[in-house]
């Protein structure tokens, strides 16, 4: 078996020496990527929905409740200007809002991995900002 290894490894080596393909390859990334985790907290309000246009293009469809949270995902390079519009959707009321953009990823965080934490109550769209001393939510927009 250890021969049979050996010789599918030189087999390997051989071909990619005539094909011209490196040995070792250096996988670079374009940029700096970093994660954002939105998440979305209902605090109180009973059938919260909201459909959000993600940087693939596709739609994501959520319904919450009281105390249930939804993460959104997104990966962005340093200048990237992505933006996750949403549309909310409560009892009588509906609201466009921005839950990520170039000018909310400041409350979110500056590491590799960062949290957009947003609670929607029955009067405002609140985001929790990390940039403050110390770290609260602040209204960002009424419904």
């Amino acid at each position: 078996m250890k021969v049979f290894i050996v010789f599918v490894f030189l087999i390997v080596i051989i071909s990619r020496s005539v094909l011209g393909i490196p040995l070792a390859t250096k996988f670079q990334t374009p940029g700096n990527f970093k994660q954002y985790n939105i998440s979305i907290n209902d605090e109180g309000l009973w059938a919260l929905g909201f459909e959000c246009q993600l940087e693939s293009g596709e739609e994501e469809f959520h319904l919450i409740n009281p105390g249930d949270e939804s993460i959104i995902e997104v990966h962005v390079e340093d200048n990237d200007v992505t933006s996750v519009p949403c549309l909310f959707y409560w009892s009588k009321k509906d609201r466009n809002v921005h839950v990520f953009d170039q000018n909310l990823k400041k409350h979110c965080g500056d590491d590799l991995v960062n949290t957009c934490k947003w609670k929607i109550s029955s009067d405002a769209f609140y985001i929790y900002d990390v940039s403050q001393d110390p770290p609260d939510f602040v209204k960002i927009y009424d419904w």
